[in-house]
């Protein structure tokens, strides 16, 4: 298991679908996208096109989270 420290201006509220959800800023744009945990598969995935089009991101692999939705449980930290 992980640890992800997430400030507080970046957390999102749950919804029906998808929990612990954040934003997360792009490395090459102003752009911001979300990521989060599917509440019933337990997978994490990203807004962003790569995991739109592959299951998988840079922005997944900078936290150390899995891509093609493999289930993985995250200590979050909310700062």
């Amino acid at each position: 298991m992980i640890t992800i420290y997430v400030n507080a201006t970046l957390q999102l509220p749950d919804n029906d679908q998808w929990q612990n959800r954040f934003n997360i800023k792009s490395a090459s744009s102003n752009r911001l996208y979300v990521i989060a945990q599917n509440i019933k598969k337990r997978h994490w995935a990203c807004s962003c096109p790569g995991w739109k089009a592959h299951r998988h991101c840079k922005h997944l692999d900078a936290l150390n989270l899995p891509g093609k939705e493999q289930p993985f449980e995250v200590n979050i930290i909310n700062q």
